[in-house]
């Protein structure tokens, strides 16, 4: 494995250039961009994002996953889920483009307005009909588990993802997102290989709130265990904040969690 971090977590004010020297600096050996930046944007053209494909890697910094757009899968309007979908096939081929194997999609969530029976629905069908595209196109969508209050354990997004019975629609599991109400380990073992790509967090549950990476309640040697065993060789990547040095010491600790089995 290697060790990766989220555009999403480094300051807004900072460039590209800047992100990347950064990243470099701190010890990472990818990042994830964000399409929430001015410097990213979906209409992109391929020759514009493959420059921005070598600027990462003259860093020694590789683009390994894609994330921040809209779409909201789950919507009992149809026109917002064809929008949503539209820009998931926007970012599968801006991330085909970029060298990426796998995007990060949250697909909506349960309000008071979307009932949870419908929002699954909804969301399997939009997933269905966007995996044939994605396997076209030769990048997975990764369906990140979030506070969404929507896919509440790992035996439901199992069953949403067999349903969707595609190689290229899988999870995107976040270590740190299901502590509150679960443990990582058996998420880890219960979704197996349909994990595409992995965030590391830590939480701890008494005073609810986020920490540093092995100072939450997160069991990292059987979170490691798991990953292992169900044969994640991926990058895993920090969406842990902090300034400069945060980074840093969140990048070591990366090291030593993944040196843990």
């Amino acid at each position: 494995m290697r060790i990766a971090i989220s555009q999403l977590v480094l300051p807004r004010d900072k460039s590209l250039d800047e992100h990347l020297q950064l990243a470099k600096s701190a010890g990472y050996e990818g990042i994830e961009l964000s399409f929430r930046r001015e410097e990213l944007n979906l209409d992109m053209k391929e020759s514009e994002l493959q420059a921005i494909r070598d600027k990462c890697l003259e860093y020694g910094v590789v683009p390994c996953s894609a994330c921040g757009v809209s779409a909201p899968l789950t919507s009992p309007n149809r026109d917002e889920r064809e929008k949503g979908k539209e820009n998931v096939v926007k970012l599968l081929r801006c991330a085909k483009a970029l060298g990426i194997d796998a995007v990060l999609v949250v697909p909506g969530a349960v309000t008071e307005s979307v009932p949870y029976d419908a929002a699954y629905e909804n969301c399997l069908r939009s997933l269905m009909e966007l995996a044939p595209i994605a396997e076209e196109i030769g990048v997975a969508i990764a369906v990140e588990n979030v506070w969404n209050r929507f896919l509440l354990s790992p035996l439901e997004m199992r069953r949403m993802l067999d349903e969707v019975d595609s190689p290229y629609v899988g999870a995107y599991f976040d270590v740190g997102n299901v502590v509150i109400f679960g443990y990582p380990e058996q998420w880890i073992r219960i979704l197996g290989p349909k994990i595409k790509k992995v965030h590391f967090k830590d939480f701890r549950r008494k005073g609810f709130q986020w920490t540093p990476l092995m100072e939450g309640d997160v069991n990292w040697e059987a979170v490691m265990r798991e990953l292992k065993a169900v044969g994640y060789d991926d990058f895993v990547i920090s969406e842990v904040g902090g300034d400069e040095e945060a980074h840093r010491k969140t990048a070591e600790a990366m090291r030593r969690i993944i040196s843990l089995i």
